[in-house]
């Protein structure tokens, strides 16, 4: 969301600037084939790189993500999960989080110490599957 406001701020501004003219070449001969003004080219530009934002936040909100930690807390009424974990590539740093899980079933059995692995929905942070790696002794 950020991205996408930080992308309409620059094109509010290249609109209301006079930047001069842009020149597009083909790569053949290096002739002129089109003339366009520095702001048409910029909004083009814009709106091109605020596109890829929302198709990366899309395929980020729906897909699963996998990560791998270690249980600090848990939360026995709600069976959230506080887990200090690695990078969550393509999501996260590592860091420490109070995850809820998507059923309380599936922190049953989970103590502190238990090293997990996870996934997690990008949209919802929540927990989707859980598995114990290593039990605490």
């Amino acid at each position: 969301m950020r991205r996408c406001i930080f992308v309409w701020i620059i094109a509010a501004t290249a609109v209301n600037l006079d930047l001069g003219e842009a020149h597009a070449f083909s790569s053949g001969d290096g002739a002129v084939v089109a003339r366009a003004s520095r702001t048409e080219f910029l909004l083009a530009q814009l709106h091109k790189a605020g596109d890829q934002t929302q198709d990366r936040s899309q395929d980020q909100s729906n897909a699963l993500f996998q990560g791998v930690g270690f249980v600090t807390a848990i939360n026995p009424a709600t069976g959230s999960l506080t887990i200090n974990h690695e990078e969550i590539v393509g999501l996260m740093p590592p860091m420490e989080m109070v995850f809820q899980v998507e059923r309380p079933t599936l922190s049953e059995g989970v103590k502190p110490g238990d090293k997990v692995e996870f996934r997690i929905e990008g949209k919802t942070y929540k927990i989707r599957e859980l598995k114990v790696l290593e039990h605490t002794e």
